[in-house]
């Protein structure tokens, strides 16, 4: 693993620093700016700025260098010592460990900015920094993340490495193309009676699976955008790349599932991170933005087992007010649909490494129509003016006029613009409902988010039917940028608030009783003013996190009851506490030193002083 540490010249002034800041990327939650999805170069400029501006909190290192020699880049944030952020509680937030997750670096970066910007002025975000150690990957994924600005415009989840996808002995030999040189690598639709597809009864411009059992019957196929260049009668099964670094660690891995690598950590990228994440012991939780989520809906729990399948019954409610919180920042008032993958990262830091793991989708198509409702539910709640007689009269005519029987001409649906005939509408035909939902969104705020369906005279379907269009790239993964302001403002403030949420130890009490003869009896109380334990269920059981701890320094021969080293194990978030007791010949000390040590809530010191009585 390469680590390079990054040197911000002094040069720079203060005003060429916030030009270029703006120029490059305008990631300010000001409003001033929109946020942009930033190429690999622009995050580089972005976190060097960031870093030159508060040279005291921010450390940017480029991580290592991808196979494709691109950096990888990695921020650390805290004030003191490089020792002191050591043995801090610390949160690790992981973004863009997928190619298509733009949203979440931008999120990150956001964050990043917002604490930049508020250790100068803002009392607790200071206070933050000054007791806790906050590590960030903006960009685990860049290769993927490039294929965003590359031309055309391909959404993938995976690195760059040449993979046999489709086990015929070649490699990367039949991907998608843009057959219709539109810039954008989108969908085909082919008429076949062969096909599993039939057009949506409500959209037609959608397609759903036909289910048999209801006598439909399939009438398309539906593909990526390409030709059969291997002419094996699939058409791009083996396109670019690569491993899904998300499907690539131990926990529930797959052996030669789709993009899960030669085998657990098998890229420079995920073995990088995991020893990473060895390194750093003191990271206590870990928020990782990708296709895992387990906040949108409470996870289930179960009672330990081996292997697990899920969450420890003992851990469910620390994800279930998290998930709450999450969601009440969102601007949710319901849960959503959330779930994971094999081999995801997420599971495997809660699995076999026993820390606090959130994860969540940036962004959904869901999410986005679940605001959106929210949003109408309280126009509809505000008092309408009353309108004048003569307005309302017009608007009455208006609307007689448009109900009454006989053809509109804006009565065009999705079917006529194909050229084929739409399907009755099957009443209380709920399947597909998202989608559909979701594409009113889009007709109404982002049109070009959507591809209008053309004809197409593929060479690959002599005489058969082919129509090219349906969601443009990153269309269902991200959300406009326009909307990326506000988003990262509510990602940014959770995050916030979770890192304040980290277990942290601190000694209630801490006195001597003097029995006589240089005899005294000691205690220590030790608290968890965080909210987290110390430990998690799941750390106890995996034993990765190892017991909070007090230790006396005196030698051995000193202690007439107890011992050097007492493990207090556990310690409960929000004021628990736990006792250590021992009985000390301390001979002519006037004080007792006592370290308490916490693998994921810090350590704290104190002198105890010895009085003797009279």
């Amino acid at each position: 693993m390469m680590r390079r540490r990054i040197e911000i010249h002094c040069c720079f002034s203060r005003i060429f620093r916030w030009l270029s800041y703006g120029l490059f990327l305008p990631v300010t939650l000001s409003g001033v700016w929109a946020l942009e999805y930033p190429t690999n170069k622009d995050l580089a400029k972005h976190l060097k700025a960031a870093a030159a501006s508060q040279r005291k909190v921010v450390h940017v290192e480029s991580f290592l260098k991808t196979p494709d020699k691109t950096e990888l880049w990695f921020v650390e944030l805290g004030a003191g010592k490089d020792e002191e952020r050591k043995r801090r509680p610390a949160l690790l937030l992981i973004a863009g460990i997928e190619g298509n997750d733009l949203a979440g670096t931008v999120s990150a970066l956001a964050w990043l900015e917002s604490l930049t910007k508020g250790y100068a002025n803002d009392e607790k975000i200071r206070k933050l920094l000054d007791t806790t150690t906050i590590y960030i990957f903006p960009r685990l994924n860049p290769a993927g993340a490039d294929s965003f600005s590359a031309k055309p415009k391909r959404e993938t989840l995976v690195n760059n490495r040449p993979v046999d996808d489709d086990n015929d002995g070649m490699v990367d030999e039949d991907g998608p193309e843009d057959l219709n040189n539109d810039g954008l690598i989108t969908w085909m639709r082919v008429e076949d009676p062969a096909g599993e597809y039939m057009l949506d009864p409500v959209e037609p411009r959608l397609l759903i699976k036909a289910e048999k059992t209801k006598g439909e019957q399939g009438t398309w196929r539906y593909l990526s955008e390409g030709r059969d260049n291997d002419k094996d009668e699939a058409w791009n099964e083996d396109g670019p790349g690569g491993i899904n670094f998300n499907r690539n660690f131990p926990f529930n891995y797959r052996f030669f599932a789709p993009w899960a690598g030669l085998h657990q950590m098998s890229e420079a990228e995920t073995r990088a991170l995991a020893d990473f994440i060895v390194a750093h012991p003191n990271i206590a939780v870990v928020f990782t933005f990708g296709s895992a989520d387990n906040l949108i809906q409470t996870p289930k729990g179960e009672a330990p087992k081996r292997p697990p399948t899920a969450i420890h019954e003992e851990d469910v409610a620390f994800y279930r007010e998290l998930g709450k919180g999450w969601r009440e920042t969102l601007g949710l008032k319901k849960e959503l649909s959330g779930a994971s993958e094999p081999g995801a990262f997420s599971d495997w830091i809660y699995y076999h490494r026993g820390r606090l793991s959130l994860a969540a989708r940036a962004w959904t198509p869901a999410l986005q129509v679940e605001l959106a409702k929210s949003k109408s539910g309280k126009e509809a709640e505000k008092p309408k003016e009353e309108k004048p007689k003569e307005e309302k009269k017009e608007k009455d005519d208006k609307k007689a006029k448009e109900e009454a029987p006989g053809p509109k001409k804006e009565d065009k649906t999705a079917a006529d613009q194909s050229g084929d005939k739409a399907p009755k509408k099957a009443e209380g035909d709920t399947r597909n409902e998202e989608e559909r939902a979701f594409l009113k969104w889009i007709d109404e705020n982002a049109p070009e988010a959507f591809v209008a369906w053309r004809s197409f005279d593929h060479p690959d379907f002599p005489g058969k039917k082919v129509e090219i269009g349906g969601f443009a790239p990153f269309a269902k993964t991200n959300p406009p940028e326009e909307r990326l302001d506000e988003l990262a403002q509510k990602h940014s403030t959770f995050l916030t608030e979770l890192a304040g949420k980290l277990p942290r130890i601190a000694i209630r009490k801490a006195e001597a009783k003097h029995l006589g003869n240089s005899i005294y009896d000691v205690t220590i109380q030790v608290e968890n003013t965080g909210y987290l334990p110390t430990s998690l269920a799941q750390g106890n059981v995996t034993r990765e996190v190892h017991p909070t701890r007090v230790v006396v320094k005196v030698d051995e021969k000193s202690i007439l009851s107890g011992t050097r080293t007492t493990m207090l194990g556990p310690i409960e978030g929000s004021g628990g506490m736990k006792e250590a007791r021992w009985i000390i010949h301390t001979g002519q000390r006037a004080k007792l030193d006592v370290e308490v040590i916490s693998m994921l809530a810090g350590s704290v010191e104190a002198s105890i002083e010895l009085k003797q009585q009279n």
